[in-house]
């Protein structure tokens, strides 16, 4: 009885009501009030409760200790069911009427329906606990595709096709948005988001998908890969793109929460009509989205417009002018003319690119040419056949990027270290080739000084060169995994001759530093030979 008093008050004092306090529990109201009343003129604090001793809380609410009954043969039964029936509960497609379906042919003795359903719900929520999650307004907007498709039918041959519901929810206001689209594709899902925005009349600062691949392309707990197309869409409208953790269903419970409603009203409000356009389909669904955001939200007295409006509609991000347009890619070979060719019009390119493979992303305004991770140039679209686009400067030398000087920077940097460091950055800098990039990967490898010291830096990058890995991912992978033990300083020349066999790799750093001395004598002789 003592834990069952401390339950109750450490619910009372996390917020919880008294009626669901009474109803979880299983006691009247009136004895969670006469404890409530006693617990407030205690005095304690909520963090001192769960520290509090039997005696102390029998002192403090008098709880008699003879009153204690031994539980009923159907109490035990159920009460070690429980476990098991709260784990399939959460199963897809499971109720409380199938579970109780079950447990009622094996004991016909038991509880009935609503006893049985208390109980179950008692022991889930004194088990599976959660937290309240605060949504800020104009913050998030949760995005997923209904399991149930609707269906459209061809009015000429009479064919059947499905197609799928987009749903969409301001978890601050419940604002929510339904669509019905051709297909999961990325092309559809852009679309189904864009005019989501349009229909709340304003982007807010990041769109929180499920995992499906026209959004990510690769899913992780720290750094997912988001679909290049859709990062595209979420940087027009200024969002950033947080997708939902695989197998955290609470993550997105507020839109899978949504789709359920969809089923019981715009389902509902459409069931029975036969559609022979999309447009003709989305008309309707609009129709029903409408009332349905217009009714009032249970125990409140708002709506979801009425929240929508008074809370967020002045917070989100304004539209941009122009709508998103999707890009493209295409692949060509720049020609000895330094021009690239596409649907008939030649663009022009830097004369050092000639006879290169450059990738062209475009959409109906303009054309960027990539090389490799390198952006070449820019050029607004053009349609007209066998014509020709041309800049100026791309007869001048090339222009050097503003990150030049940051990387010199790092180099001076690396040279106090040891120039074994300055080696391995230079190998990284021809290895990445643009600016930005390179100055990104050498500011990474020097920042594992940090965690790893200057001479596991020195010892990592030594063997990273010399396995010609490149970049950040690899070289942390020799230094966690210790392949750079082979390169650590400690053991002199005399005694690295007996102690350990020789190797191919063993260098060190008086290798670099004799290099390097040699290098500048050789620069002095030419000078003083020019000098002559």
């Amino acid at each position: 009885m003592n834990t069952k008093l401390k339950n109750i008050l450490l619910c009372y004092a996390s917020g919880m009501g008294i009626k669901s306090i009474s109803s979880a529990f299983d006691i009247s109201r009136n004895t969670v009030r006469r404890y409530v009343r006693m617990y407030q003129d205690s005095g304690i604090s909520a963090e001192k409760l769960p520290s509090l001793s039997d005696a102390r809380l029998q002192e403090l609410f008098a709880i008699p200790s003879a009153r204690e009954h031994a539980p009923s043969e159907r109490h035990i039964q159920l009460e070690a069911l429980l476990p098991e029936y709260a784990a399939r509960l959460s199963r897809k497609g499971m109720t409380v009427k199938t579970l109780y379906d079950e447990y009622s042919k094996e004991h016909p003795d038991g509880y009935r329906r609503a006893a049985f359903g208390m109980k179950l719900r008692q022991f889930m929520l004194q088990t599976n606990a959660i937290g309240h999650v605060e949504h800020r307004a104009g913050d998030k907007m949760y995005i997923d595709f209904a399991g149930d498709r609707l269906e459209i039918v061809d009015e000429v041959t009479a064919e059947v096709v499905k197609v799928e519901v987009f749903v969409a929810i301001l978890p601050c206001s419940h604002y929510t948005y339904c669509e019905a689209v051709w297909s999961q594709k990325k092309e559809d899902l852009i679309k189904a988001c864009e005019n989501a925005f349009h229909f709340y009349g304003g982007a807010p600062a990041a769109i929180v998908p499920d995992n499906l691949k026209s959004a990510v392309t690769r899913s992780d707990r720290h750094e997912p890969a988001i679909n290049p197309d859709f990062a595209a869409f979420a940087e027009h409208y200024g969002c950033a793109v947080v997708p939902a953790r695989v197998r955290h269903p609470k993550d997105k419970a507020l839109v899978e929460n949504a789709v359920k409603l969809m089923y019981r009203s715009v389902y509902v409000d459409i069931e029975g009509t036969v559609f022979h356009s999309l447009d003709e389909l989305n008309r309707a669904i609009l129709k029903s989205l409408e009332a349905f955001n217009a009714r009032k939200l249970t125990r409140r007295k708002e709506s979801r417009r009425d929240l929508f409006d008074l809370m967020e509609k002045d917070v989100l991000r304004p539209l941009p002018a122009a709508r998103h347009q999707m890009r493209q890619r295409a692949v060509a070979t720049v020609q000895r003319n330094s021009y690239v060719t596409l649907n008939k019009h030649h663009y022009s390119v830097p004369t050092q690119y000639v006879g290169k493979r450059v990738e062209l992303v475009y959409d109906a305004d303009t054309i960027d040419v990539f090389h490799g991770f390198s952006h070449v140039t820019t050029h607004h679209r053009d349609d007209r056949p066998y014509e020709y686009t041309t800049k100026a400067s791309h007869n001048l030398p090339g222009r050097k990027g503003s990150y030049e000087n940051d990387i010199d920077g790092l180099l001076s940097r690396a040279a106090q270290i040891d120039n074994i460091v300055v080696h391995y950055l230079r190998a990284v800098i021809e290895d990445k080739r643009y600016p930005e990039l390179a100055f990104r990967a050498c500011r990474g490898n020097m920042n594992l000084e940090k965690k790893y010291g200057q001479e596991r830096l020195v010892s990592g990058c030594a063997a990273a060169m010399d396995a010609h890995r490149y970049t950040i991912s690899e070289i942390v992978e020799i230094l966690e995994t210790g392949a750079d033990a082979d390169y650590l300083p400690g053991v002199d020349m005399d005694e690295q001759t007996h102690a350990t066999p020789a190797h191919r790799n063993i260098r060190g750093k008086d290798y670099y530093a004799s290099n390097t001395q040699q290098s500048s004598s050789n620069v002095k002789d030419n000078k003083n030979g020019n000098n002559r």
